[in-house]
């Protein structure tokens, strides 16, 4: 893909995000590559650090949080809206998913739904106002007894 479509994907992200969000104007950064790159610092205390919006290749659209392997492809404006409110409102958090150094997988949960852990893995949940931050451990139940 060339430089001038990675520029339209740019274009087209930048300003779809800034007409939503006015005072996100002044984190836009272009990339060497042509490429979007925008940064919102979180709120203060929040382990997220920042909301970052990105493309890749002029192909692809990006949100992640600062914490290591927070990162979620979206495929269309409509689905990055979507998703950016949710995680501004809290009714949407990262979650990653490792067991021990080894990444199983990032997702995005919601409020009252719980990541579905195997033995030896633990879920980073984050969330954009830190206040549903939390640390999530397999936890074997016990098979029932009968009285």
């Amino acid at each position: 893909m060339s430089k001038i479509d990675r520029n339209a994907l740019r274009r087209r992200i930048r300003d779809s995000l800034v007409r939503e969000h006015p005072e996100w104007a002044e984190c836009v950064e272009t990339l060497e590559t042509g490429d979007l790159e925008l940064a919102v610092p979180a709120p203060r205390g929040s382990r997220a650090k920042n909301l970052v919006i990105f493309t890749s290749r002029g192909q692809d659209i990006w949100i992640r949080y600062a914490p290591p392997r927070m990162c979620y492809c979206v495929e269309t404006e409509d689905e990055m809206h979507a998703v950016v409110g949710a995680l501004l409102r809290d009714d949407a958090f990262f979650v990653v998913v490792n067991n021990g150094d080894e990444w199983i997988e990032t997702t995005l949960l919601r409020p009252g739904e719980e990541p579905v852990l195997a033995e030896g893995q633990v879920a980073n949940v984050v969330s954009w106002s830190g206040n549903h931050d939390r640390i999530v451990t397999f936890m074997r139940t016990r098979p029932a007894t009968d009285p």
